[in-house]
Formats: structure tokens, C-alpha cells, sequence
């Protein structure tokens, strides 16, 4: 399958990390992941087009509508969207995770807290783990209690990694990616994370997050080495969630004040290094 260039240029432009790391995929199934990580990134980007909950609902049903083939003719004429149909065509890719995933980007839109651990990692079970999963099928690599480890942590580590380091934004949206519970413990109420002066107590909670991060990585590491081989390059972002977690954890409490990221030549060696390695250390 051959994704139009210019979709494949609007994943370069929105999400370089995942890009890049499509480059190491096997060309036949490169610009079929391309597609996938790009329709993530045109639902996770909704809320940032609407300035009320409702028009981001009205968006997410008009993918439902199209996943359901009935927008026939305006999904054909939506590059995304027609290509997106013709890969979960050709790949035999599960209808319900797409509707599982659109679901929980419905909390993406409301203002609520995460109530506690499970839910966080529930929800990017569904928004992030998923598309690793995707990935693993177009590769056609059995289904096993391995890959839904390997999925499973990895989606979770690498979604809270990239929340962390983007926790500023979050915050300045009056949006809590932090488990209540998690606040709990640090002795903190909402309103103070969101609004107070950050001190040790937000320190405490970055690190306990960036401790959970960690340990869904290395439970991910330890699954994917029981996946064939050809797993490996799917699982390339794991690399820039290694180490984006360690830049969060030594930021003290400036990434409570600025989004962190890596540099584009930190990025190319993360993912030359594992290339050459072929590991994800």
C-alpha cells in the first residue's frame, strides 16, 4: 500500500519522532504505519480546533461514521480518510479498536481529572498502545500474549512520557494528565496543580509519574525481546521515551513551566543508535 506523499510529509511536520522512526520499517508496511500515526494525530489535535466540547463530538462521529462506511462519498474524498479505509481493508484491522480509540478521545475534550492509575493507563491502553498494535498486525506478527504485553507497556510508557513532557500545555489548558490519586499522595488538590506555585510536592508527582513511565518501558523491553524480529523497528519510539523521561525527571520543576523535547539531531542518533544495535537500550 503507497500513502500519498504529502500525507506522509503532514506526519514529518506534526510528529517527527514517529516519523523518523518509520523510516527503519520495512518499506512495505512504511507507509501503511504512516497512515495509522497520522490519523492519531488528526484526532488528538481536535481539541486544540474547537473551542467547545460539542464541534470536537460532532468530529469524532463523523470518523465513526466513515469506520462504519457511511460517509462513502466524503471519505473518498478526504485523502486521510480514504486511505485509512483501505488499510484496515488490506490489513484485516480490528473494526472495534478503532471505535474503542475514538471512544476514549472523548475524554480529550472535557476538562476532568484522571480519578487514578488504572484509568490513565486504560486510557492509553486504548489511544496509544493500540496503534503499536496496529503496526504489529500490518506486519502480520501473530497475535500472543507477547505482543499484548509489548503493546500494552509500550503505549503506556510512551504515552505518559510524551504527557509529561508536554505537562505545561496540558496545564495551561486547565487539562489534568495526572491521576488524582497520584495528587493524593502529594498532598495536592487540583486546583493546587493546576494553579499554585509548583514546589516539591509537583516535583513529587513528576517523579512518581516518571518512575511509572519507566517501569512499563522496561516491562515493554522485556516483551518485545520475545517477539520475532521483525518487531523491533516497530517499537523504534520506545527509544525517544527513554530518553525524554530521563530529560523530564533531571528538569527539576522547569517542565512545569515549558514543554521539553528532544532536538532533531538527538532524535536521528536515538534512532541510528538502536538501528545499528538492533535494541531498544
Amino acid at each position: 500500500m503507497t500513502a500519498p506523499n504529502d500525507l506522509a510529509e503532514q506526519l514529518r511536520e506534526i510528529d517527527a519522532e514517529r516519523y523518523l522512526a518509520s523510516l527503519y520499517l520495512p518499506e512495505e508496511i512504511r507507509n501503511v504505519v504512516q497512515i495509522l500515526y497520522l490519523f492519531d494525530c488528526e484526532i488528538a489535535r481536535i481539541p486544540n480546533l474547537v473551542s467547545e466540547p460539542m464541534p470536537g463530538e460532532i468530529r469524532l462521529q463523523w470518523w465513526r461514521d466513515v469506520l462504519k462506511g457511511e460517509r462513502e462519498g466524503e471519505a473518498l474524498s478526504n485523502p486521510l480518510a480514504s486511505a485509512l479505509l483501505s488499510a484496515i481493508d488490506e490489513y484485516n484491522l480490528p473494526l472495534e479498536g478503532f471505535s474503542a480509540y475514538l471512544d476514549a478521545r472523548v475524554f480529550d475534550l472535557y476538562n476532568d481529572p484522571m480519578p487514578d492509575m488504572g484509568t490513565y493507563e486504560g486510557y492509553l491502553g486504548e489511544t496509544t498502545s493500540f496503534w503499536f498494535l496496529n503496526a504489529c498486525l500490518c506486519a502480520r506478527i501473530t497475535r500472543s500474549k507477547e505482543l499484548s504485553d509489548a503493546a500494552g507497556h509500550a503505549g503506556v510508557a510512551f504515552g505518559m512520557a510524551r504527557n509529561l513532557a508536554q505537562v505545561s500545555r496540558w496545564s495551561a489548558r486547565a487539562r489534568v494528565f495526572v491521576p488524582t490519586e497520584v495528587l493524593d499522595e502529594c498532598e495536592l488538590q487540583v486546583s493546587d496543580w493546576l494553579y499554585v506555585k509548583p514546589d516539591g510536592r509537583h516535583r513529587g508527582v513528576v517523579v512518581r509519574l516518571c518512575d511509572e513511565a519507566y517501569g512499563h518501558l522496561e516491562k515493554a523491553k522485556e516483551a518485545i525481546s520475545k517477539l520475532p524480529e521483525e518487531a523491533f523497528a516497530i517499537f523504534l519510539p520506545l527509544v525517544f521515551s527513554q530518553s525524554l523521561i530521563s530529560k523530564v525527571r533531571k528538569s527539576n520543576l522547569s517542565v512545569l513551566s515549558e514543554p521539553l523535547q528532544l532536538s532533531a539531531l538527538k532524535r536521528q542518533y536515538l534512532a541510528l543508535r538502536a538501528g545499528i544495535r538492533g535494541n531498544l537500550l
